[in-house]
């Protein structure tokens, strides 16, 4: 049975594009942060153990990762649905 096709208003449309790409920045962000933590927070003269640095940029660089996983989910479930409306 053929399905309507789903009309998304323009605004919808942007409103996702630009939520997508904020997503994507903010896990190569949190990526980021957490490597510098690690490996350069020494050059700085932060008053942190290296224990906590590595602890710390480890779970940064974990949730990066995780939010990147689940925006990859979610952007491949949005497209198969969209064309599974199409069909």
């Amino acid at each position: 049975m053929l399905r309507p096709k789903r009309e998304e208003p323009d605004s919808l449309s942007l409103f996702r594009k630009v939520a997508r790409i904020f997503t994507l920045t903010m896990t190569l962000v949190y990526v980021a942060l957490g490597i510098f933590i690690m490996f350069a927070a020494d050059k700085l003269r932060l008053s942190i153990s290296s224990e906590m640095r590595y602890a710390i940029g480890g779970v940064l660089v974990l949730y990066g990762v995780v939010r990147f996983i689940r925006a990859y989910q979610r952007n491949k479930r949005n497209r198969e649905e969209s064309n599974n409306y199409e069909e």
